[in-house]
């Protein structure tokens, strides 16, 4: 027997109103943002873009407020902020959308809804709605918060009565179980609630629960019975998959059927899914094949690779000739010692014997040091061997000491070498997918079988990737921001072999970085500066001031070597167009 039974409806419900507002939903459309408002009718829209800050103000004329709530805050997809709702006159919903900038926008209405579109300034989202998805231990419906509001009370009823007035309140057939009739509800106060969740809270206090048929009756029973018909059922269904791979997606649905019942099955020619299990299992899966299979935001990613090598090198060293002025004899043996490296090279000119007069014959310069006697005479060369080669500055002195004369070649040489190396690789590529570029060559390396000492012994040939080359994997964040994680290499193969092989040389940038869209980053940098210095000389006199550098040679030769490597990333946005 019922005690005491109370039901209200919720201010925010108005029979006589010719239009509820009944959801909000925010999705992705290939590029593009689509907010639907979905109404119990006709509407006729109204709207303007305000700015400082940027919102789009949305007038439904003949709808009444039927959202939960007033404000949705946090949104933060597809540039919607958040959303703001107010009856704004008699029959006149006001929504207001905090956008994150100012963009050009449509509104379309047709008899159940009101859609504004609009470019999605970032990546593809996952949708949104103010409609709420609950359960209760079991398949029950999906459950709006823009369902009629209801406050009852209950302190002795039986549930059928409960029922029955469910039923009348919300318009609705429901047909319970035999014997839900015995179920007696007791202590029941909710306050303000969709009728459908006080409805489930109800139910769920006895252990009971429902679920609705295609025709839109609800079916009332015993959780253990909704469950084990839910496992009795089964459904097929066909997926097709555009823009994942369907094996991807199968593997992750495998997890999610029900062990030893449920099937997924990929097919690649067609990348479909193929599902099999309960009809809720089924249902569960295609949500989230939907959250899954989305189209994914490409992004161009630039790189600069500069190297440069440079190379300075200084050389100074003094040679020294001694020989008899009056030895003709002597100085034609050294030049006999000292062939021309061309016999068919014009004869070069020289004084040869010191005498001041120019002799013919044949000379050719050496670093060794040489001795020359004939007679009472004698000719030398000394010091030969630390003397520049190729020298771009020789100057020739000459001292008399009696019957001798001491000749010294002053030789200087100076070179600067420079090596400048500059790769630019660009690639494009699929969010959260890999990408290598490389522009080298691939070097093959014979490598005897471990242990091997015979001629006998297997060889394999292995591959070494040398030249510019670029790995990268991008993840593009919610904020339009992108994580990449990258590798960057410039190698070669350095001339002569090693005892164990060849030798490569390597320079390497390995990282993981958050850029913004277009931001340019140096992700690595090396300089490397190695100077050698060396003197040679008559120990003693190479030391004197002043005049010790006529008794050494000196040679000095800087190496630097600069790496930076540079990236900037692009996100590639999808024109209405569809460019």
């Amino acid at each position: 027997m019922i005690s005491r039974a109370v039901v209200a409806f919720a201010a925010a419900v108005a029979a006589a109103s010719p239009a509820e507002m009944r959801e909000v939903r925010i999705a992705s459309e290939g590029t593009e943002t689509e907010i639907t408002v979905v109404v119990g009718g006709p509407a006729t829209p109204r709207h303007m873009m305000l700015t400082n800050p940027p919102r789009l103000l949305l007038d439904l004329q003949g709808v009444n407020r039927g959202l939960a709530r007033r404000h949705y805050d946090r949104i933060d997809r597809g540039g919607v902020i958040g959303i703001r709702s107010t009856q704004f006159r008699p029959e006149t919903v006001r929504l207001i959308f905090d956008l994150d900038r100012e963009t050009a926008y449509r509104v379309t209405a047709d008899s159940g809804a009101v859609r504004v579109t609009f470019r999605n300034p970032g990546p593809p989202f996952s949708p949104w709605s103010t409609t709420d998805v609950r359960s209760a231990s079991g398949p029950l419906p999906v459950v709006q918060e823009t369902e009629p509001r209801i406050s009852v009370v209950y302190d002795s009823a039986s549930m059928l009565d409960v029922l029955a007035g469910f039923s009348e309140f919300a318009d609705i057939s429901v047909v319970p179980n035999g014997e839900v009739a015995s179920v007696i509800v007791r202590g029941i106060d909710i306050r303000d609630q969709p009728w459908d969740v006080a409805l489930n809270a109800i139910l769920s206090a006895q252990n009971l629960g429902w679920h609705r048929t295609d025709g839109g009756i609800i079916v009332v029973d015993w959780m253990e019975n909704l469950q084990a018909r839910d496992q009795l059922l089964s459904e097929t269904r066909v997926i097709r998959i555009n823009y994942a791979r369907a094996d991807s997606v199968a593997e992750t649905l495998r997890h999610l059927a029900t062990p030893n019942r449920g099937q997924v099955v990929s097919f690649a020619g067609s990348n479909t899914v193929i599902v099999t299990d309960a009809p809720s299992v089924v249902a569960r899966m295609d949500t989230i094949i939907a959250a899954l299979d989305r189209r994914l935001p490409q992004v161009a990613i630039e790189a600069k690779i500069v190297f440069v090598d440079r190379t300075d090198v200084q050389q100074l060293g003094i040679v020294y000739d001694l020989k008899e002025r009056a030895g003709d004899f002597v100085e034609q043996g050294i030049n006999d010692v000292i062939p021309a490296p061309d016999p068919n090279s014009p004869p070069q000119l020289v004084d040869v014997d010191g005498d001041g007069t120019v002799d013919q014959g044949f000379v050719q310069r050496t670093n060794e040091t040489l001795v020359s006697l004939g007679g009472t005479a004698v000719a030398a060369l000394a010091n030969a061997n630390d003397r520049p080669i190729g020298p771009a500055l020789q100057i020739l002195t000459a001292v008399a000491f009696g019957e001798f004369s001491l000749f010294s070649f002053l030789e200087a040489l100076e070179s600067q070498q420079l090596s400048d190396v500059q790769a630019a690789p660009s690639i494009r590529v699929v969010d959260h997918a890999h990408a290598r570029i490389q522009v080298g060559e691939r070097t093959p390396i014979r490598v005897l079988e471990r242990g091997a000492q015979t001629e006998s012994a297997r060889v394999n040939v292995d591959f070494e990737d040398t030249g510019i080359i670029l790995d990268v994997v991008p993840h593009v964040t919610n904020n339009n921001q992108i994580r990449l994680e990258l590798m960057a290499e410039r190698s070669g193969l350095k001339l002569g072999l090693s005892d164990v092989g060849f030798v490569f040389e390597k320079q390497i940038g390995e990282t993981t970085l958050l850029l913004d869209d277009g931001e340019t980053a140096v992700i690595g940098g090396l300089t490397l500066s190695e100077v050698s210095r060396s003197r040679s000389g008559i120990p003693g006199l190479m030391n004197l001031p002043l005049i010790g550098s006529l008794f050494r040679s000196t040679k000095e030769n800087e190496v630097k070597q600069d790496l930076i490597i540079l990236v900037t990333p692009h996100i590639i946005h999808r024109q209405p167009d569809g460019r």
